[in-house]
């Protein structure tokens, strides 16, 4: 049995496809885990839908020609971009077929530049030339992040301290880790004292020049009338914004 439709190296492997590739392959391991769905894809977080997509399978050549010549030119030297801090703000355009700008790709091509950089590291590993991070990078949706927040202040004291300790576990590692993308930002209120976390991991990202993907359905100027000054203005110090046009794709057979 082959791994040859399993592994995300696939495509960039010799040995894909021939009796090598299986199981037992280290860089499998390192991608997949033992079980297939670990290792350092599995830590990354990155929803199913998204599993092993690559910039080669990014349907909006046509729809969005100048994103994905961005996202192409941005992919083409990914770790060095990572490595510098340079980060992406990828936003929708709303249009009359698409009012609020959404289900145009932008998640898509987020989870797909994780998948590039996991990859890349692990070729980078492999070959010995540099080492692979426990975690190399993180998806987050950032209600997910809000609602891990708001959990803190619910239930009995012990629900509250369990919740307390998940939480600031996964804010230590949102801004400490190498590649983070923050999907669906803007897309909810939130108090002051989230607006104080959220900008806490933003700004310890940027000091550290650590690299951040934002989607958003707000283009960056309107940020601020959402979330505040201060995040709007870190945001648009650290990323690079990409616009995306185009019809929701998530509305079946329209």
């Amino acid at each position: 049995m082959t791994y040859e439709n399993k592994c995300l190296l696939s495509s960039k492997c010799k040995k894909a496809g021939t009796p090598q590739c299986g199981e037992l392959c280290f860089p499998y391991i390192k991608l997949h885990g033992e079980k297939g769905n670990g290792g350092a894809l599995g830590l990354a977080g990155i929803p199913k839908l998204f599993a092993n997509k690559l910039m080669k399978d990014l349907p909006i050549e046509e729809s969005n020609p100048r994103a994905f010549r961005k996202l192409n030119l941005y992919i083409s030297d990914l770790v060095a971009q990572v490595n510098e801090g340079v980060g992406l703000y990828l936003h929708g355009t709303p249009s009359e077929t698409n009012r609020k700008g959404c289900g145009n790709g932008k998640t898509t091509a987020a989870a797909i530049i994780i998948n590039e950089y996991i990859a890349a590291r692990v070729i980078q590993d492999v070959k010995k030339e540099a080492r692979l991070d426990d975690v190399p990078a993180l998806f987050m949706n950032v209600s997910k992040f809000q609602n891990t927040f708001n959990s803190m202040f619910r239930g009995t004291l012990a629900l509250k301290d369990t919740a307390a300790i998940n939480y600031y576990k996964l804010k230590d590692l949102m801004s400490k880790v190498p590649l983070l993308v923050m999907d669906d930002i803007g897309v909810r209120d939130a108090t002051e004292a989230f607006k104080s976390e959220f900008y806490e991991v933003i700004d310890d990202r940027n000091n550290e020049m650590l690299a951040t993907i934002f989607t958003s359905n707000v283009p960056i100027d309107d940020l601020v009338t959402i979330l505040d000054d201060r995040i709007a203005s870190r945001i648009e110090g650290a990323t690079i914004p990409v616009s995306f046009g185009g019809v929701d794709h998530r509305k079946r057979g329209i």
